[in-house]
């Protein structure tokens, strides 16, 4: 396959063991990156200690000395790899590796087919969402629409889906948000992808392909988040509700904006009929969100529960 100057960045955080199998899975690829760089958002250096007991070729480490989240890792590994020249960027986190060994091999032939046409193409995935302006929701693609082209434009692209960034879009200054830390900050990215006049395109065959591998074959299927209520992820609340608010201000979104503040009130109240505790934690997340969106405060929730 022809040259494309490949590079991939890996963000961890105090997962030492995980992130040895996700590089092993990235070498392993059809067409691996020519080079993987890990950013390590780890406050020990187990990471730095296992990473050179392997031995690896082809990868650099970068330790950040403190925690900057999702957003300050991406936000690192995509001008940093745009620096040393490459031309396409795989965005990676350790806890999601390749799907299987033609994932990147399989986005490079689309990348291939997507650039001769007349338009900037900014990334390419493997699933994707379209965005409605008037209720700040992210819809996923049905079955009907994924079997229509091979390969479908989207709105969004989430993290953990092999997103791979044309590295022209760094050099035209456009780049994740550091102070969103985590929640959203892929979302941001895109929106500011494409406000700059880029596309953004998901293989819909191979897509379609994972949900026939899942027996999700009914024609208007659309995968639905269904966390509400689970308690060991309603830290992730605050994020979204505070990093939500900040992205829609900024990008003037203002129905999705007052839909969205309309929302975090009404968790305050509907997260007790999950029991008083679950209630609590909801309410002061919430609350903690919209002052610290209003306060103009980032960064990572110090308050604990």
């Amino acid at each position: 396959m022809k040259n494309y100057k490949f590079a991939a960045f890996v963000m961890t955080y105090e997962r030492s063991a995980i992130i040895l199998d996700t590089l092993k899975k990235l070498q392993s690829q059809t067409f691996p990156p020519e080079v993987i760089l890990i950013v390590d958002n780890s406050t020990s250096y187990l990471t730095k200690n296992l990473f050179q007991d392997q031995a690896f070729q082809d990868v650099i480490y970068y330790h950040v000395g403190y925690n900057s989240g999702p957003a300050g890792a991406a936000y690192y590994g995509l001008k940093e790899l745009t620096r040393l020249g490459y031309k396409w960027i795989y965005w990676g986190d350790d806890d999601n590796p390749p799907r299987d060994t033609f994932v990147i091999e399989d986005l490079f032939m689309g990348i291939a087919k997507l650039t001769q046409s007349n338009f900037k193409l900014g990334i390419i995935g493997e699933k994707g969402g379209i965005f409605n302006t008037k209720t700040g929701r992210i819809r996923s693609l049905s079955n009907s629409e994924l079997q229509k082209n091979k390969y479908i434009e989207v709105d969004s692209i989430p993290g953990g889906h092999s997103m791979i960034v044309n590295s022209q879009v760094i050099k035209d200054g456009i780049l994740p948000d550091p102070e969103l830390f985590f929640g959203f900050e892929e979302f941001d990215f895109c929106l500011k992808v494409q406000k700059a006049g880029y596309k953004l395109f998901v293989d819909a065959e191979k897509w379609y392909k994972i949900r026939e591998l899942a027996s999700n074959t009914v024609i208007d299927y659309q995968w639905k988040h269904t966390n509400l209520g689970v308690d060991a992820l309603i830290r992730r609340e605050y994020y979204s509700t505070r990093n939500l608010l900040r992205i829609f201000y900024k990008h003037h979104l203002y129905y999705s904006f007052v839909i969205h503040v309309t929302k975090s009130l009404g968790k305050m109240i509907y997260g007790l009929k999950f029991g008083s505790k679950y209630g609590s934690k909801m309410f002061k997340l919430q609350r903690f969100a919209l002052r610290d969106f209003i306060k103009n405060q980032y960064g990572e929730l110090k308050e604990s529960f």
